[in-house]
């Protein structure tokens, strides 16, 4: 068993016995209806916590980088579809099972249906439409009309910015996989799933783009020895996808990762998407988290050196983006293949014994699979150490000290006679006014620090989002603003082709000129303001430890001065150390932040205007030509009413822009940030509150329910000091998987 699972099952056997010493005090006369408050309700929900509570891995890169391939040699099989289609948008996830399953999560009806009317907004044909306009891809008639008019388009209709037309493909991939995935659609998210020998079955839907449209999310679980439990390692998209919502979709994945690895292909080096996407990671601020892989392909190379040399450049270029780069060069192939050598088809069999000729190759590879293996596994066993354990060791190390301090209380009582008791009690009640007194003053400022860094936040965030002088939203009405349509493209046969082919051909450029600078320059920056919210936060909970750290331990030392306790000034309290780990706070609070992709809503009512303008053009030219006062050459009409429907469609995506701004703001508030500082500050408040709760145990209590039954004190006693002695011992396993935890870390 590795040692992330033997740790964390030690705690899981610690857990369990602190619950034990709650049900042992309880056992105490007179105490069977006491309660321990917080520190039962963390026992009780820590092995929930524990098993949700997930590392991410995203395998980032370009197109036929060999990213399956990378993810497969990870795994030891062929689980993942390799060279799928460059349409799919979905991020295949994976984890470590018990079996072999798959799960395919499917677009809703609804979501299926508003994806494929945007893509039918200024359409060029009229065939398609609905008898109620709106497309509804259940009724076959429209399907049918849909097809035919799909086919009616000509060339240049296929291809936008000299890659296929996105919506086009979009369109009939639908059309081509309804048949096929009809019976796994719902009016909700359908889910289908792939178990055993049907788990290959998946692959059938991600490598294929007819099917794979459909889905929204893949799930593989997969029972490998090779990669340990809660790490989940996603096979992303290509950055370099012709579609820029595919594009953020991997940006809102990456911002929930703790590694990034990004390959790159021994064939072509880094290319220009490359420096582009790289470039963006930057401007998130999530660079520091990366390693990179320049997966070789043995035929591409003649020998060592040439391999040499490419790493060489690549590294100098990666340099500039992310200085000193961790790369690492080897076959991602043919570790996976070597993996399977007892099972390899006739096919790969040969290409792997022709491989085994150039042993200097193979050497290298092996060294720096190694050499990556190493570093690779040895990262994630960090952040899982740090994230995941930590924070529940030293909560558990909290209610321990508390424990502790609830038995010598007890203790002090029943160690004096009745009268004694009766005087320390009095004592005690006195001065758990003044420990009331600095609850409620901690709990007031609690509940003070949330409106506080609430109010921060919402003004950083409408500075930053405003629709009208925001730096997004003005970037953006700089871009639609400055964009000038190629409306040259049509001057050559300005009347041949159908004027609202035309303006479709117009649309589609811009929209998705638009589509690519969102995901190229506007999403980073605002995953990277994210990311400086999230620190804001931390800090501004941070700042509050110090005081509350002060009055704790004032408190402690005033209440052991009261009962004629010693203090320790060579001791530090556990419970005085054990502060929130804001780190694991933000990345296991379960709040996430809202989707990125949001697709610009266009209107159809623009190709009506600019029909209708054309109409007005051309009936002055008959009114000019009939005057002879008209020279203007043949199709410029045309060309103005292009060029008008041009402005009206940037006009109408400005308002889009600000209405999807506000949208995405005042989700991006209430769904996530406000949402993280509640979890963050309830956290805060159980961590430090909790140190109290001995303190105002009713100590009266316990005497009440011995009385002055000699037999009731002793056994008290005996149940005390047994506490005691397992306090004791669970401390120092305490200690020892804390040690552990920062050797690793």
């Amino acid at each position: 068993m590795d040692t992330y699972n033997t740790l964390k099952d030690e705690i899981l056997r610690i857990n369990q016995e602190v619950a034990t010493l709650f049900s042992a005090a309880k056992s105490i006369p007179g105490m069977a209806d006491y309660t321990f408050g917080e520190w039962e309700k963390t026992c009780e929900y820590l092995p929930g916590q524990l098993a949700e509570n997930t590392i991410r891995v995203a395998i980032v890169g370009t197109i036929k980088s060999g990213k399956s391939t990378f993810l497969n040699s990870i795994f030891k099989g062929e689980y993942v579809k390799r060279g799928a289609g460059v349409i799919t948008s979905i991020v295949t996830r994976v984890r470590n099972a018990e079996r072999l399953r798959a799960k395919l999560f499917f677009k809703s009806w609804g979501e299926i249906n508003a994806e494929m009317a945007q893509a039918l907004v200024l359409f060029p044909s009229i065939n398609w439409s609905a008898e109620d306009g709106r497309f509804d891809i259940r009724q076959k008639k429209e399907r049918e009309k849909l097809q035919h008019a799909l086919g009616e388009l000509s060339a240049e209709h296929l291809i936008t910015r000299s890659t296929r037309n996105i919506n086009n493909v979009l369109l009939t991939s639908y059309l081509k996989g309804y048949e096929s995935v009809k019976e796994f659609v719902t009016a909700e998210t359908g889910i289908q799933v792939y178990e055993d020998d049907r788990f290959s079955a998946h692959k059938a839907f991600v490598g294929n783009e007819t099917l794979a449209v459909y889905l929204k999310d893949v799930l593989l679980e997969i029972n490998s020895d090779n990669v340990q439990s809660n790490i989940e390692i996603a096979d992303c998209q290509g950055s370099d996808s012709s579609n820029p919502l595919h594009l953020a979709m991997i940006q809102d994945y990456l911002l929930l990762t703790h590694l990034i690895v990004y390959v790159i292909s021994s064939r072509t080096g880094l290319r220009q998407a490359d420096i582009r996407f790289l470039s963006m990671i930057k401007k998130m601020g999530i660079m520091d988290n990366i390693v990179f892989v320049v997966n070789c392909d043995f035929s591409e190379h003649d020998s060592i050196v040439d391999l040499q040399n490419l790493v060489g450049r690549i590294r100098e270029e990666v340099a500039m983006i992310k200085p000193d780069p961790d790369i690492y060069c080897f076959s991602a192939l043919y570790n996976l293949f070597a993996s399977l050598e007892d099972s390899l088809p006739d096919k790969d069999r040969q290409r792997y014994d022709y491989w085994q000729n150039d042993k200097d190759l193979i050497a290298s590879s092996n060294r720096e699979s190694a050499r990556f293996d190493a570093v690779f596994y040895e990262r994630l066993a960090r952040k899982r150490y740090a994230l995941l354990l930590r924070n529940h060791i030293e909560r558990l190390g909290v209610i321990l000290a508390g424990i502790d301090d609830w038995i010598g209380l007890n203790r002090d009582v029943l160690n004096n006679d009745a009268d004694s008791a009766a005087l320390i009690l009095k004592k005690i009640e006195s001065h758990q006014k003044r420990l009331n007194q600095i609850k409620l003053s901690i709990k007031k400022t609690l509940s003070g620090a949330v409106p506080d860094i609430r109010k921060e936040i919402q003004r950083d965030v409408h500075q930053f989002l405003d629709a009208q002088a925001g730096p997004v939203a003005k970037d953006l009405r700089g871009f639609i603003r400055s964009y000038t349509p190629a409306t040259e493209k049509f001057q050559s046969n300005p009347e041949g082709a159908d004027f609202s082919q035309n303006l479709y051909v117009l649309f589609q450029d811009f929209k998705q000129a638009l589509d690519a600078h969102i995901s190229e320059v506007i999403n980073p920056e605002v995953l990277r303001f994210v990311k400086e919210r999230e620190k804001q936060i931390e800090a501004h909970f941070e700042a509050l430890i110090v005081p509350f750290e002060s009055i704790i331990e004032e408190a402690y030392e005033e209440f052991n001065g009261l009962l004629g306790r010693k203090n320790d000034p060579t001791v530090k309290r556990q419970s005085s150390q054990a502060g929130p780990r804001m780190e694991s706070m933000t990345k296991t609070s379960g709040v996430i932040p809202p989707p990125l992709v949001t697709a610009l809503h266009y209107s159809a009512k623009v190709r009506t205007e600019a029909i209708m303008r054309l109409g007005f053009y051309r009936a002055l030219k008959n009114v000019k030509t009939l005057f002879r006062k008209s020279s203007d050459p043949k199709g410029k009409q045309a060309l103005k009413a292009l060029e008008n429907a041009a402005n009206r469609i940037k006009s109408e995506t400005e308002k889009s822009v600000v209405f999807n701004l506000k949208d995405y703001r005042e989700n991006l508030k209430f769904r996530f940030l406000f949402k993280l500082i509640d979890a963050i500050s309830e956290s805060f408040a159980q961590a430090v509150l909790e140190r109290f709760q001995a303190y105002f145990s009713d100590l009266s209590a316990t005497i009440e329910g011995i009385g002055t039954n000699q037999k009731n004190k002793t056994g008290a006693m005996e149940i005390l000091d047994d506490m005691d002695k397992v306090c004791q011992t669970l401390n120092s396993r305490i200690d020892k998987i804390r040690a552990e935890i920062e050797q690793a870390s």
